[in-house]
């Protein structure tokens, strides 16, 4: 069965939006999720360091309080 002619028109406009859906926003999503990925590889970085030099304090300090131990007990024995 012939399509009418405001049918076909109206196909045209759809394929038209897709295209345009396709080629804009799609095209724009990609780049925000891009552009977050980025930002969220960043704060990794930038928090991994922070954890790395707060994990170094508690180790300084967890030696420092079984060295101080270390030595009250040896002071208790002799």
């Amino acid at each position: 069965m012939p399509k009418s002619k405001t049918e076909v028109i109206e196909i045209k406009d759809l394929a038209k939006e897709i295209e345009t859906v396709k080629d804009v926003h799609l095209a724009h999503i990609h780049d925000c999720i891009h552009r977050v990925e980025d930002e969220l590889k960043s704060n990794k970085e930038h928090f991994n360091g922070r954890i790395d030099k707060l994990d170094n304090r508690i180790f300084w300090v967890l030696g420092l309080t079984v060295t101080t131990l270390a030595g009250v007990i040896a002071n208790m024995v002799v």
